[in-house]
């Protein structure tokens, strides 16, 4: 059974988790909505180039083939470069861009390039929208976590105490950090693309040629695409939790609190880890990022003064 909150202390992590979790939600509702407008545009592509040619929603090897390898138009390339250009992160259009605007590509590619070049570019596309909106969800987290644990603490003691603004410079120190994996949160957003993007590639031409209808790959598509969305929302859960965590703790640190004290709910979802460290104390400059979080709404921290 949970155990219930007995202090304020206990009450006010759980509070904040809760709002947290609920902004977390709307973040994850806007990435749904993402997801499905890539998932209708790359099997609009699809049944752009089979409908036309299959008879009963389906293609033989050798007329799949020859399909394929049809020569695609200058307007599928300049097409392509809009969708190119509409991508904010600059990086990752400078690269796009590089690629196909070299000599040797042109507008003189294959359908099946097309087909692969369109998966490629709406993934990124997709990365892009990603990052945007998780991003203000970070910025937010940090912020109402810094703040308001403030707060709390102000009101738990009844002390009156003047504190420093966190930052942008901060802020986006926070956003950089290589947390998990070596990376942070925007280079996880790209790893996961680029998994996602090598399989659909893969698997559709295998599709292709296993000589399947257009419905079973297009249901087949939304599955595929449904396993990235799922990653998505289990990656803003966990860095939602680990800048949570983070702000709370810059916020004890500006607040010169030596030590603090861990307090996990203990019920069915709370992981191995957080029942381990449960109630164990620790001080503020000792403390190191975990590298794996569980749920944020089963962990607290208690301030000891």
């Amino acid at each position: 059974m949970a155990r219930k909150p007995i202090n304020y202390w206990e009450k006010r992590s759980t509070e904040l988790m809760k709002r947290l979790e609920r902004n977390t939600e709307h973040t994850i509702n806007s990435l749904i909505q993402a997801y499905e407008q890539a998932t209708k545009n790359i099997n609009k592509e699809i049944n752009k180039i089979f409908n036309k040619y299959a008879v009963d929603g389906k293609l033989t090897k050798k007329e799949a083939l020859e399909l394929l390898n049809t020569k695609k138009s200058k307007e599928f390339y300049d097409n392509l470069l809009k969708e190119i250009n509409s991508i904010d992160d600059v990086d990752i259009k400078r690269k796009l861009l590089a690629k196909y605007n070299a000599p040797a590509y042109s507008y003189r590619i294959s359908r099946y390039q097309a087909l692969q070049e369109n998966i490629d570019v709406e993934l990124k596309k997709l990365a892009d929208i990603e990052q945007q909106i998780t991003k203000i969800q970070y910025v937010d987290t940090i912020k109402e976590g810094y703040y308001h644990n403030i707060y709390d603490i102000q009101k738990g003691t009844g002390l009156g105490f003047s504190f420093a603004q966190i930052d942008n410079r901060t802020i986006n120190l926070m956003l950089n950090g290589n947390w998990v994996d070596g990376g942070n949160f925007s280079k996880r957003i790209w790893n996961n693309s680029e998994k996602l993007g090598n399989y659909l590639r893969i698997q559709l031409t295998a599709d292709t040629m296993s000589g399947k209808s257009i419905q079973k790959i297009s249901k087949e598509l939304s599955e595929y695409m449904n396993v990235g969305l799922y990653n998505a929302t289990r990656l803003v859960r966990t860095e939602v939790c680990h800048f949570a965590n983070e702000s709370e703790m810059l916020s004890y640190e500006e607040l010169d609190i030596k030590r603090y004290r861990f307090v996990a709910t203990l019920d069915q979802i709370t992981c191995e880890e957080c029942t381990r460290l449960d109630n164990k104390v620790f001080n503020v400059k000792d403390r190191k990022p975990r590298k794996e979080l569980c749920s944020y709404s089963s962990t607290e921290i208690d301030v000891l003064q």
